[in-house]
């Protein structure tokens, strides 16, 4: 980065100042830096290493790493500057953002762009971020997390494209499981059928890459494949809309399940009452237990030969 610096009266480029040359003519004038007109040498205003928006999954965090950094390069640096460059009237709004109190709009997420000096690239990464934190539907936030993601520039996890496309179709937990009494020794076509639904061979092989890229089987010498110990996590901000992205696959398979499966093979009820705040809990407590039953079983299970799905829901059906 190159730029001009007077020193007493002269101008002179530099092409490269890096940080050890800044220190050693700072060790020789001790008051380099400081613009004491009488010394001759302007104020040095070394631009701070600002975060890379590409680098993030939540524009608050994101800000808060701004400011941050602006601060500690200059300590004068405060939210009614920021504000005032960012159009803000007053630093309690832009504080509002930062806590979650107050949503941004795109007019003031566009003028925040601008105030942090972001490039075209930038900016627009910028406004998926936003926009996707701030989504009120699934679609509309699966809509900008895929749009970050394929930007050419950005530095979320690289793990995120694999788990957005994990949770996103039912078969690559059922091909999972399927292998652990079923390995297919690379019998793609043998494992899309074991599924039901059934799902093409060349679905089954992408599914299965995808399935070893991420740790959770491997393949043998023998060419079988095995389930590993490794587990997908969701510990990151997309957790909620991948997590939701796969219940909304296999609730679509409850609904086909009715015509698709005979009455002896699948169980599905249904339960309209009334409860009190009390026994909603105690009801969430008793389908927690469920499920870890049903965990213990899969566990202690020797003779398996066949994969499920257990959907539970409950929700309201009033307002409180």
């Amino acid at each position: 980065m190159g730029f001009s610096q007077v020193i007493s009266n002269k101008s002179v480029k530099y092409g490269f100042f890096n940080n050890y040359l800044f220190a050693k003519i700072e060790r020789i004038f001790p008051r380099f830096g400081t613009g004491d007109p009488d010394f001759g040498i302007p104020l040095l205003h070394m631009k701070p290493q600002m975060p890379e928006v590409s680098a993030y999954s939540d524009f608050r965090k994101y800000l808060k790493d701004c400011y941050a950094a602006r601060k500690a390069s200059d300590p004068k640096f405060s939210h009614r500057y920021f504000c005032k460059k960012a159009g803000y009237g007053s630093s309690s709004s832009f504080a509002d953002v930062l806590t979650g109190r107050r949503n941004l709009t795109p007019a003031a997420a566009m003028r925040l762009s601008k105030a942090l000096d972001l490039n075209g690239e930038e900016e627009e990464f910028f406004m998926h971020l936003v926009a996707f934190n701030q989504a009120s539907s699934l679609e509309v936030k699966n809509h900008h997390y895929a749009k970050m993601l394929s930007m050419g520039r950005t530095k979320l996890d690289i793990i995120a494209r694999d788990k957005y496309e994990y949770f996103g179709k039912w078969f690559h937990a059922a091909l999972r499981e399927l292998i652990y009494f079923f390995p297919g020794k690379g019998d793609f076509k043998a494992l899309g059928r074991k599924l039901n639904p059934s799902i093409p061979a060349a679905q089954v092989k992408k599914a299965m890459a995808l399935l070893e890229k991420l740790g959770i089987i491997d393949k043998g010498a023998d060419g079988r494949y095995r389930q590993t110990a490794a587990l997908i996590s969701t510990d990151d901000l997309g957790a909620s809309m991948h997590v939701q992205n796969f219940q909304v696959e296999t609730m679509k398979l409850g609904m086909e399940a009715l015509e698709r499966h005979p009455a002896s093979e699948r169980d599905i009820s249904t339960l309209t009452a009334t409860l009190s705040a009390e026994s909603v809990e105690k009801l969430k407590a008793a389908i927690r237990d469920l499920r870890q039953y049903a965990i213990t079983l899969a566990e202690r299970d020797q003779k398996v030969d066949q994969v499920i799905q257990l959907n539970i829901q409950m929700f309201p059906l009033s307002r409180k």
